[in-house]
């Protein structure tokens, strides 16, 4: 068949009334029903990939917007009204046109006999990561409310969280960039001022002096470049937030910086714990928890070390043995407590008890990364002054010092 066949969406059932969705490259609608009913299919929905992917250029809810979306159809759930009209009115709010018109056409998938969380599925790229699962393990559990706002109470938690770590660095980028171009103003035009009038005076200059001024021009090069450079990674990071495309650089660099790398890991193995606690009380089984609350976080580090304990798990191999022995003891994200917490407590609990201690643990680490997030403030702070208080009182001092020797040479010729 041509690479240049319509694609086309398709929700049908098997023959054991199992419900299957997917899409089917074919000439024409008829030549792709033909196909799925000769696989013994019987076709529910058949409808042009454009038309059932809604705009592709649609950026993903986050912040704000999404706490407002996922709370608003949390109530609309537990107060019985009909799902698609509550999506309707969820589109009105939005305000959004491309976002509204994703959550229209997810009200009217629902209307053709479409399953909620096949739905959200389908449109995975306009809502956060594995919020299409969730909602289904919440429809499975038949507690939908309760899964979203205990999603919602999550996700506020992530926002505190990553809102008091921006505040602790607030403070210390604002002084590190201010320090940056104040060396560069003395640097690039107060120091080749004094260096002429230095040279007037026809004495030789002390070695403090000399040392400043050869390095004037360099420092303040040196300066300007640090921060537009600092500048330039905030930006950078920010716009790779808004498009959900920071979670590599975060892991390759982030991860790795003093002091930040850290409360992000704690933060990021927090994270995880809510969001498998979350995939657990919602009837998922504890690979599958684990794989969706990895998606969930959005770190390719993480997802790689869950993939490894998920292996150990559905090998039959306990994963504090696994945690003792030689996988988890070269994780840089999962501490050996969480495997080998949730390995004990879903071997001799249930899956209340095994959501429990991930409560516990996601707050422990919770609690451990709000302490990181105070200790940044508290040392770069200081260590940013007193780096300033040398270089300013090098420059005064270097400054200063051609002074001090000429008004010594005029003393002792006086004399």
């Amino acid at each position: 068949m041509s690479s240049t066949a319509p694609t086309f969406a398709y929700h049908a059932q098997s023959p054991d009334g199992q419900a299957i969705s997917g899409t089917i490259e074919a000439e024409s609608a008829d030549a792709a029903r033909a196909r799925l009913e000769s696989l013994r299919l019987r076709v529910i929905d058949l409808a042009p990939v454009e038309a059932a992917a809604g705009p592709p250029s649609t950026r993903p809810l986050r912040g704000d917007d999404f706490l407002t979306f996922n709370q608003q159809l949390a109530h609309l759930t537990s107060a019985g009204l009909p799902m698609e009209q509550g999506l309707r009115l969820i589109a009105q709010d939005l305000r959004r046109g491309k976002v509204a018109a994703t959550v229209r056409q997810i009200a009217d998938d629902l209307e053709k006999g479409e399953s909620l969380g096949d739905a959200f599925g389908r449109h995975a790229a306009s809502f956060p990561p594995a919020y299409g699962r969730l909602i289904d393990a919440g429809i499975r559990s038949n507690n939908l409310s309760g899964m979203l706002l205990s999603l919602g109470q999550h996700l506020q938690t992530v926002a505190r969280l990553r809102a008091a770590l921006w505040r602790a660095l607030s403070y210390p980028v604002m002084v590190f960039v201010a320090l940056c171009f104040v060396v560069a103003f003395i640097g690039i035009y107060v120091l080749p001022k004094f260096e002429n009038i230095f040279r007037d005076f026809g004495t030789k200059l002390p070695m403090v002096t000399q040392i400043l001024l050869d390095a004037s021009r360099g420092i303040g090069v040196a300066a300007i470049v640090a921060g537009v450079l600092l500048v330039a990674a905030i930006v950078t990071w920010l716009i790779l937030r808004r498009t959900g495309r920071d979670a590599a650089l975060r892991d390759a660099a982030g991860l790795y910086l003093p002091l930040i790398g850290p409360t992000l890991r704690r933060s990021i193995v927090s994270r995880w714990c809510d969001a498998v606690r979350l995939g657990v009380v919602g009837g998922m089984d504890l690979p599958r928890a684990m794989r969706t609350g990895a998606d969930a976080v959005g770190s390719p580090r993480l997802a790689r070390e869950v993939e490894q304990l998920v292996s150990a798990l559905e090998g039959g191999r306990p994963l504090a043995g696994d945690a003792q022995d030689q996988d988890v003891r070269r994780f840089k994200l999962i501490p050996a407590t969480v495997p080998a917490a949730m390995d004990l407590t879903s071997r001799q609990g249930g899956p209340g008890v095994l959501a429990d201690v991930l409560l516990t643990l996601a707050q422990m680490y919770q609690q451990q990364a709000r302490a990181k997030v105070a200790l940044i403030p508290a040392v770069l702070t200081p260590l940013l002054l007193a780096m300033l208080t040398l270089i300013i009182g090098f420059v005064i001092v270097g400054m200063f010092a051609p002074l001090v020797t000429l008004i010594q040479s005029i003393t002792g010729g006086g004399k």
